[in-house]
């Protein structure tokens, strides 16, 4: 190796210079394998180790895990410096990197190799504000930038040799120093299509030459678009901060791994064709110093695609913002694996697979007709603000990228199956300490350790729906959410809590009114910071009559829809438990139940089956928006299940219930059996009926092979109390298993306001029909 003897008088007297504007590491000093670093007490900063070649060593400075928070003073920061020296009886060099790591073992080492002479001090640094350049990436591959400064954890000295030696390695002064100098507040790398499609998703990427401590905090820094729309109207819309990410499936395991650097990004999707004018608009808060841009002009070519979703105006249904009728089939995978299905179902510890299950889940439902699914954004998938023991999680106020681009996954995953998705922000849990409790682990606790560290500063859960603090600090994480996911092309709506009435005292919240205000503000606040007609809704436990109990939280128009569960003892038929919305839910309004199954414990699996069949057939005639999501998603794709989806999405096709007179009625059914019951529902509109006849027994408990159940001889059904026109209209007969359209198509004349009578084909489970008036020939 090289001597560098020469260099001692320079290294000398670089050795003993004060340290400016130095902050000193913190904690304790740690080495890497076997050895214990010691240090002397007198000189607590201080700490040398054994180190044996050939291989390689770490000694380092490490804060207390529970303490520890991203530090404004390690964001300003200019340089990592420490002063290193050698104990060894050879007169060889040693090979060194500077390095530091975030909490979660995330490494960065210098580019820079160094030398180590021995016997002397030596001071070592490397710039902490030289975004791209100075650190690379151990184990990943992502850009060193003012974020992974800021995240600096622990840092000290790597040192690495082939050769057969062993010596002592000492260390002193491992400190953060000099200061950060603000960039110019400007877009650089600024990159926006020209054109695109209508509801499609626009989106550009940029980076600002100046950086920030949290991006992510709107009272530090926010970057803004002003969109002028083709007819003029002014919207404005924020940008976010993000990363991207390369995953991988080791064995069944999903990981995550960090490339390239951090940037923002803007998303929108144009509702309608046309040219589009968008301008930034960048605050520096802390500065007080505020950039707008110049006007960019893009196109938005006319497409086929389906527009957003948004509630109608004028009926209990959703549409599309390209004028159809939209009715979700939904199922509700607020989990990829769910330990209650493992067991209940006996399927046996499943794998997690992360979004690589996701990616079967949404292709199959794709594939089987549904259209609509739930995702939530839970401590145990992708919740963005999170206690801070989990990797990827900061506390209060900085968001998890990882969890972050791993939804952009699933959204785009979902779009590519044609499935909106019902996104679920909180879930009651996080505010509980005895219905599913995760109130330990919710970053806003002051009582825990890692919470309180990290800016936690609620002490009761009950306490949230009135804290101005809580306020505060969840309009900010929702801005993030509008401007990420809140113009997803396939946002079918937005859930501001699951199960909300079982947080601490949601009661006594509700009456004094503070839970009413706050739903009507979150509401409000998103659809500002997205699209004024983004559905938005809070979710109830139990059923109807629990929505019913908080109903006035409904009244305010930023709510647009009901959202229920529908669980149930198993001695109660699932069609029943249904008839009640349509006997005791009568608001104008749009009502889902995106959770059922059974009791919420799980039930038979000829009984949960029943309840997928019949819940899908119900929801037409109960005066629901959508088809029950069912709870016991994994059931349905392990077992696979999805053909009654598709047989119900295929009869569905069509179907229009809005802008007319509805008239929910019970067809009377007359069908020879033995010893069977049928039943039947009905639905009329001016100029049309459907209906569904089924075997009772078969839906509170679907047997093992339709096939085998008795098949009735030929009856007839006689609609009565419907609000028929008269006209010639034509029937038409559905399998509901495969939504078959049977042969032997019947005209029939139809009197207004008169009783309407037709025979019913032989059929084993149930079957369904179309009655539509048509033109006579």
């Amino acid at each position: 190796m090289r001597r560098i003897s020469a260099l001692f008088p320079t290294i000398l007297s670089l050795a003993f210079l004060p340290l400016l504007n130095a902050a000193e590491l913190t904690g304790v000093w740690k080495a890497d394998g076997t050895n214990t670093p010691h240090s002397s007490p007198e000189a607590p900063g201080e700490a040398a180790v054994t180190v044996r070649f050939p291989g390689s060593a770490q000694l380092y400075r490490e804060p207390d895990r529970a303490t520890f928070r991203p530090s404004r003073e390690a964001f300003e920061a200019a340089e990592f410096e420490l002063e290193a020296r050698v104990i060894t009886d050879t007169p060889d060099p040693v090979r060194a990197w500077l390095f530091f790591k975030d909490k979660d073992g995330r490494w960065y080492q210098t580019i820079e190799e160094y030398r180590l002479a021995p016997g002397v001090w030596q001071k070592l640094s490397a710039r902490l504000d030289r975004t791209g350049a100075v650190w690379r990436g151990v184990g990943h591959t992502a850009t060193f930038d003012a974020m992974a400064a800021t995240e600096f954890y622990a840092g000290g000295i790597s040192v690495y040799g082939e050769e057969k030696r062993e010596f002592t390695l000492e260390v002193r002064n491992a400190a953060r120093t000099g200061k950060r100098e603000p960039g110019k507040l400007a877009l650089l790398d600024c990159h926006f299509p020209e054109q695109g499609e209508a509801n499609a998703l626009f989106q550009g990427r940029f980076r600002l030459l100046r950086e920030f401590f949290n991006p992510f905090d709107p009272d530090e820094v926010t970057v803004d678009f002003e969109i002028k729309a083709p007819n003029g109207k002014l919207t404005r819309l924020p940008a976010f901060y993000s990363r991207d990410y390369e995953r991988r499936l080791h064995h069944t395991r999903e990981t995550a791994t960090p490339i390239g650097q951090g940037f923002w990004e803007f998303r929108f999707t144009p509702p309608v064709p046309g040219e589009y004018r968008l301008r930034a608009v960048i605050a520096d808060k802390t500065a007080r110093e505020t950039v707008t841009g110049s006007w960019k002009s893009f196109t938005a070519l006319p497409s086929r695609r389906p527009g957003l979703v948004r509630a109608s105006e004028k009926d209990p249904f959703f549409e599309l913002g390209t004028g159809e009728f939209f009715f979700p089939v939904g199922l509700n995978i607020h989990t990829n694996t769910d330990r209650r299905s493992e067991f209940g179902f006996k399927f046996g510890q499943l794998p997690d697979r992360g979004t690589f299950d996701y990616d079967d889940y949404l292709e199959a439902c794709g594939r089987g007709g549904i259209n609509a699914v739930e995702i939530w954004m839970a401590g145990w998938t992708y919740a963005i603000e999170h206690d801070a023991t989990r990797a990827g999680n900061y506390g209060v106020g900085r968001y998890n990228l990882e969890a972050a681009w791993k939804l952009d996954h699933i959204f785009e995953q979902a779009r590519k199956n044609g499935i909106y998705l019902n996104l679920i922000l909180d879930n009651h849990g996080r505010l509980s300490d005895r219905s599913d409790p995760e109130w330990q682990d919710n970053p806003i606790n002051s009582t825990t350790p890692y919470a309180k560290a990290n800016g936690g500063f609620l002490a009761n859960p009950a306490d949230f729906f009135r804290s101005e603090a809580a306020e505060k600090n969840d309009r900010k994480r929702a801005r993030y959410i509008a401007a990420r996911w809140g113009n997803a092309p396939n946002l079918m709506a937005v859930e501001l809590w699951s199960e909300v009435d079982l947080t601490e005292d949601y009661w006594g919240r509700y009456n004094d009114g503070s839970a009413i205000r706050w739903a009507e503000k979150a509401a409000a606040f998103l659809q500002a910071n997205s699209r004024p007609d983004l559905p938005v809704s809070i979710h109830f436990c139990s059923d109807y009559n629990n929505v019913r109990r908080f109903i006035k939280l409904f009244d305010n128009p930023s709510i647009t829809h009901l959202a229920g569960d529908a669980y149930r003892s198993p001695q109660i038929h699932f069609v029943d438990h249904l008839r009640g919305y349509e006997q005791n839910m009568r608001y104008n309004k749009p009502q889902l139940i995106t959770e059922f199954g059974g009791n919420p414990q799980g039930s038979s699996e000829r009984q949960v089956l029943a309840d997928i069949h019949s819940g899908l057939w119900s929801s037409l005639f109960v005066r629901l928006a959508g088809t029950p999501f069912l709870w016991w998603h994994d059931f349905v794709h392990l077992r696979n299940h999805y053909q009654h989806y598709l047989g119900f999405s295929r009869y569905l096709a069509g179907i229009d219930l809005r802008g007319k007179e509805r008239v929910y009625f019970t067809p009377a059914v007359a069908v020879p059996a033995n010893q069977q019951k049928y039943e039947s529902l009905g639905l009329s509109l001016p100029a049309a009926a459907y209906g569904w006849i089924y075997n009772r027994n078969a839906m509170l408990e679907y047997p093992d092979d339709p096939n085998q159940f008795p098949e009735t001889r030929p009856g007839s059904v006689t609609l009565a109390g419907h609000n028929l026109t008269g006209g010639v209209y034509l029937l038409r007969w559905f399998v509901p298993l495969t939504g078959e359209c049977l042969p032997g198509e019947l005209k029939l004349n139809v009197e207004a306001g008169k009783p309407v009578t037709f025979a019913v084909p032989s059929f084993r489970l149930d079957l369904a029909f179309k009655l539509e008036k048509t033109e006579a020939k």
